[in-house]
C-alpha cells in the first residue's frame, strides 16, 4: 500500500521556543563550566567568541527554516543535491543524538544532586527508552512550563550577581598563543548543537517562516543575555575551581543563597531530561526516515502497535547507555559531543550557501560561507587534537554506511512477488444507488467488524454516504509525503464487507503522527454531518504517555459534526 500522511501544522513561534530552548537552550547548563575547566579567569574571551558564532549560525538557520518549510533538517535540505552527503550528515547528527541524550542525563543527574551520577543516568536512559515504546510526545505545554520555569530561574541568579558581576569581574587576557585558545574555542563549540532541531520543526508549524523566525530570536536572546551576565558573575567569584559539572547550580548557590540551589538544580535538571528525551525520538525519527528512503535496512521500519519504531527505539536506548558504561567524564562527552554537530551544521549550511539554484542574496550567501569556513577548521581542529572524538565519529560512520550498503544490495537483489493491495489516499467505489443525503465518517486504526458494522447499519439507515478514515500511527514527527506498506489482508476484508453493504462508500488511508487532530481534520474537510468513533479499554499508564484521542478530537471537532462514540 502507498499511503498519504497527515502532516498537521499545530505549532506557533512560542511553543516552536519552547521546544528549542529545550534542546538548544540547555547548552548554557554545561558549557560555561567546561569553559571555565579550559580558560579559567581567561574563558570570558572564548565564550564571547563562541557566543558571536552562535548567533551568526542562527541567522543562517532563519534563512534554511524558510528555504524549506517542511523540514530543513541536514537529511531533508542536502538530500536532493548528494545522496552520500545526505546520510552522511544524517550519521553525523545521530552521533550528536546519541552524545546529546549521555551529556545532557548525565548533567541533569549531577544537578539534581545525585550520587553515582553514571548509574543514575544509565537508569534514567532505561526509563525514557521505556515510556518511548508507547510513542509518548511531551506537550508544548510541558515543554513551556519547563523552559519558563528555568527563564525564571536564570534571572533570578543574573539579577542578584549583577552588582557584583558587572563591578567585580576578573578577566584575564587571553595568553598561550593563537593554538591554544583556538583549541578551547573549538572544545567549547558545541553550545551550537540543538540549532538544528529548529529546522527540523518546519513541517510542524504553523507559519514556517514568521514562527521559526520569532523562535530562534527568543531563544538567542535567552542564550546571549544569560551566557554573558553568568559568564561576568563567574569571574567575579574568586578562586573558583571544581564545579565544571555544575556551575549553574554551584551560582545559584552563592549569589542567592544554599537553598537555590535545588531550585536551579531542579529547573535545569528537568530542562536537561528534556533535552535527552528530545534527542532520543530525534534519533528514532532519522533512523525511520533514512529507512524509507532505503538508505537503512528495512527492518528499521518495523512498528509496535503504538506506532513506534522497534528498532530505532532500541538502537536510541542502548547508544547512550554504551557511552556511559564507557566514558563519564563530561570534558570528554563535550568533544564526542562537538565532532558530531559541528558536522551536520557544516553540511547544511555549506550545501545551502553553495547551491545556487535557491536564489540566495549575495550578503546571506557571503555569511553563510564564512559560517561555513569557521565550522569547517573547527571540525578539523577537533578531529586532529581529540582522536578519541575522530574515532567515535569514524566508528559511526563506518556502521552507518556499512548498514546503507547492505540496505542497498538488498534492494537490488529481486524478490519474489507477491500480491500488493494499492490503497490511494482516497478510494472511491461503489455507485449506482440513489444519491445520499448525508455524510458519516468512522475512524479506525484497526479494522474492528463491531465498529464497522455499527457504522454501516447508521448509514444504511439514514441513506448516508460513509467515509472509511483507516489510520496508520506512526510515532514519527517529520513524516515524507507518501509512505508504502505491505498489506496484511485486512484492506481486502474490509472493501469485500463494504461492497456487500449496499451503502455508498469511500475509503481514505492514511499515515499520522497526530491521530486525534487528523481524524477532526479529516472530519472537517470532508464536511460530514457525523462522526463516530470506537472508545476501547487502556490502561493508565497508556493515556498518561499517549494522550486521550477522544478528548483531543472533541476539543478540536466543528460544533456542527455530531460525535458518536460507540463502545466496541
Amino acid at each position: 500500500m502507498e499511503l498519504s500522511t497527515s502532516r498537521p501544522r499545530v505549532l506557533g513561534w512560542l511553543r516552536s521556543a519552547a521546544f528549542l530552548d529545550g534542546d538548544w537552550g540547555t547548552s548554557i547548563a554545561y558549557v560555561l563550566g567546561i569553559g571555565f575547566a579550559l580558560g579559567g579567569y581567561a574563558s570570558f574571551w572564548h565564550l564571547m567568541m563562541m557566543l558571536s558564532l552562535t548567533a551568526l549560525v542562527a541567522v543562517n538557520y532563519m534563512t534554511i527554516c524558510r528555504l524549506y518549510p517542511n523540514g530543513g533538517g541536514v537529511y531533508s535540505s542536502v538530500y536532493h543535491r548528494s545522496r552520500t552527503f545526505a546520510v552522511i550528515g544524517a550519521l553525523l547528527l545521530g552521533a550528536d543524538y546519541v552524545i546529546t541524550m549521555s551529556l545532557s542525563i548525565l548533567e541533569a543527574c549531577h544537578y539534581f544532586g545525585l550520587e553515582n551520577a553514571p548509574i543514575w543516568a544509565i537508569a534514567l536512559i532505561l526509563c525514557i527508552g521505556s515510556f518511548n515504546w508507547f510513542g509518548p510526545k511531551q506537550t508544548g505545554g510541558v515543554a513551556l512550563f519547563i523552559s519558563i520555569s528555568t527563564i525564571l530561574s536564570l534571572a533570578t541568579i543574573v539579577a542578584s550577581s549583577a552588582p557584583t558581576a558587572l563591578t567585580s569581574a576578573y578577566i584575564e587576557p587571553l595568553s598561550g598563543g593563537f593554538l591554544k585558545n583556538w583549541g578551547i574555542f573549538a572544545a567549547i563549540i558545541l553550545s551550537i548543537s540543538g540549532i538544528e532541531s529548529i529546522s527540523n520543526m518546519t513541517g510542524l508549524m504553523k507559519d514556517p517562516t514568521r514562527d521559526s523566525r520569532r523562535a530562534i530570536s527568543a531563544v538567542l536572546t535567552k542564550i546571549s543575555i544569560a551566557t554573558v551576565f553568568l559568564t561576568l558573575a563567574m569571574h567575579a567569584v574568586p578562586g573558583l575551581e571544581g564545579r565544571t559539572e555544575d556551575m549553574l547550580r554551584f551560582l545559584g548557590e552563592h549569589y542567592v543563597g544554599e537553598w537555590f540551589g535545588w531550585v536551579i538544580g531542579l529547573a535545569l535538571g528537568l530542562l536537561l531530561l528534556s533535552a535527552g528525551n528530545t534527542a532520543m525520538n530525534d534519533l528514532v525519527n532519522i533512523q525511520f526516515l533514512m529507512a524509507v528512503d532505503k538508505e537503512l535496512p528495512q527492518p528499521l521500519r518495523l512498528l509496535n502497535r503504538y506506532g513506534m519504531p522497534i528498532i530505532p527505539l532500541v538502537i536510541a536506548t542502548a547508544a547512550p547507555v554504551i557511552i556511559l558504561l564507557i566514558v563519564h567524564d563530561v570534558l570528554i562527552l563535550a568533544h564526542l559531543y562537538a565532532i558530531g554537530v559541528v558536522g551536520a551544521i557544516l553540511i547544511n549550511i555549506g550545501s545551502t550557501a553553495t547551491d545556487n539554484s535557491l536564489g540566495l542574496k549575495k550578503k546571506i550567501r557571503f555569511m553563510m560561507m564564512v559560517s561555513a569556513v569557521v565550522l569547517f577548521f573547527v571540525e578539523i581542529s577537533i578531529a586532529i587534537e581529540k582522536p578519541d572524538a575522530a574515532l567515535f565519529a569514524g566508528v559511526v560512520l563506518f556502521v552507518g554506511l556499512s548498514a546503507r550498503r547492505l540496505a542497498q544490495r538488498k534492494k537490488a537483489v529481486p524478490v519474489p512477488s507477491v500480491e500488493v493491495v494499492t490503497a490511494p489516499a482516497y478510494r472511491n467505489v461503489r455507485t449506482g444507488r440513489k444519491a445520499p443525503t448525508a455524510k458519516f465518517l468512522v475512524a479506525m486504526k484497526t479494522v474492528s467488524d463491531r465498529l464497522l458494522q455499527f457504522a454501516i447499519e447508521e448509514a444504511k439507515a439514514r441513506n448516508a454516504l460513509l467515509y472509511v478514515l483507516r489510520i496508520k500511527e506512526i510515532a514519527v514527527g517529520s513524516l515524507p509525503e507518501k509512505l508504502e506498506f505491505y498489506g496484511n489482508g485486512a484492506e481486502r476484508k474490509l472493501a469485500e464487507t463494504l461492497d456487500t453493504a449496499d451503502i455508498n462508500y469511500h475509503v481514505i488511508s492514511i499515515s499520522s503522527y497526530e491521530v486525534g487532530y487528523t481524524i477532526a481534520e479529516q472530519a472537517a474537510t470532508l464536511g460530514v454531518d457525523r462522526l463516530i468513533l470506537g472508545a476501547t479499554q487502556r490502561t493508565l499508564v497508556e493515556k498518561a504517555l499517549r494522550g486521550d484521542v477522544l478528548k483531543t478530537v472533541s476539543a478540536l471537532l466543528p460544533e456542527e459534526i455530531q460525535l458518536i462514540i460507540y463502545r466496541a
